[in-house]
């Protein structure tokens, strides 16, 4: 049940299985069966299929929208509570961050954390932005940073410092970016549009640090944070249009929340 209230507050927000099932990292019949198990057991219709890519919540969807994020919540708090069950009680904090957040950023604020809350316990999850996005949404994390600019309701998103994007490596035509969701991703297509560029060949990639090896090796070209280039390759400054924002997530319910108000201050 849980799971299948994760998957409609994707489908819902993306209004697209396809989509929904790129940030779940499932196939798209998943996300068909688990919507259609969920309709089922609510005994009414959640989406119109106006065709095969377009879908229109219906007033049912827009209701369990508004509720879903609160039922996965208190059953969040439920598993948390269990597992702390005769534990000695360090508060405990779940991280959902970005792969380039993990390679320049996260270990710094690690240490942080570590020297200033010694008493606060920390998990972290590697995704992509939209994943991180969705991690918050349905509450399998506290906070997320990332750098793609997501914004949508109940999310607060700060802005915590700034990284420049450069064009790096090899100029044979070849392109490697990351997948749809992801930082890199969406800030590559932006760089295609604008300098119309029309790539030999296209990879993608879901892991910051092989493009960051493809691109040594002389794959091919890639947009790369000026702070993780590989040693003699050749770079192309692209101005202040590519400088991005890094950016923390927290739900707006957070602000009352004592630790996490204290992890938001210590990190800004």
């Amino acid at each position: 049940m849980f799971k299948f209230l994760e998957t409609f507050m994707v489908v819902y927000k993306t209004r697209s299985f396809s989509l929904a099932a790129q940030q779940l990292f499932i196939t798209q019949p998943t996300v068909s069966n688990q919507i259609k198990q969920l309709e089922l057991q609510l005994h009414t219709e959640l989406f119109e299929r106006k065709s095969r890519r377009e879908i229109v919540p219906t007033e049912a969807a827009k209701l369990l929208y508004k509720r879903a994020g609160k039922i996965l919540k208190n059953w969040q708090d439920v598993n948390d509570q269990i597992t702390r069950l005769g534990a000695e009680g360090n508060e405990k904090v779940k991280f959902g961050i970005s792969q380039t957040v993990s390679r320049i950023l996260f270990a710094k604020i690690a240490n942080q954390l570590v020297t200033s809350l010694p008493n606060l316990d920390f998990d972290v999850t590697v995704s992509n932005s939209e994943g991180v996005l969705n991690q918050l949404e349905t509450y399998k994390i506290d906070i997320g940073i990332i750098e793609k600019p997501l914004v949508t309701e109940n999310i607060s998103r700060i802005s915590i410092g700034k990284d420049q994007l450069v064009k790096a490596g090899v100029d044979n035509g070849n392109w490697i970016t990351r997948e749809p969701g992801s930082g890199i991703g969406y800030y590559t297509e932006q760089y295609f549009r604008e300098a119309d560029v029309q790539p030999a060949k296209l990879i993608h990639v879901n892991n910051s640090g092989l493009i960051r090896r493809m691109v040594a090796q002389g794959v091919g070209q890639a947009l790369l944070s000026d702070k993780d280039l590989p040693a003699n390759v050749p770079v192309e400054s692209l101005g202040e249009h590519f400088v991005r924002d890094f950016y923390l997530l927290v739900r707006e319910e957070s602000s009352r929340d004592e630790i996490l108000n204290s992890i938001i201050q210590l990190i800004k």
